[in-house]
């Protein structure tokens, strides 16, 4: 994953995350999760779905279109 990748989904669910890089996979978008576990207590804290700046426009709507809001 490149630095200049975006944002497009967090939860504190990774299943959730890693659902909803099924979806963009599914519609031919690449994407990459990126998981930040809480130090002291790993299993908090956020995972982070990031895809290109050209399809971030495009996921996002995937995404919503599939109720991931």
């Amino acid at each position: 994953m490149k630095e200049t990748w975006v944002k497009i989904f967090t939860s504190t669910d990774l299943m959730q995350v890693k659902m909803a890089e099924d979806v963009l996979k599914q519609n031919g978008i690449v994407s990459h999760i990126v998981n930040k576990p809480d130090s002291a207590l790993p299993m908090l804290g956020e995972a982070e779905l990031y895809t290109t700046p050209e399809n971030a426009e495009q996921a996002e709507e995937v995404l919503k279109n599939n109720g991931f809001e």
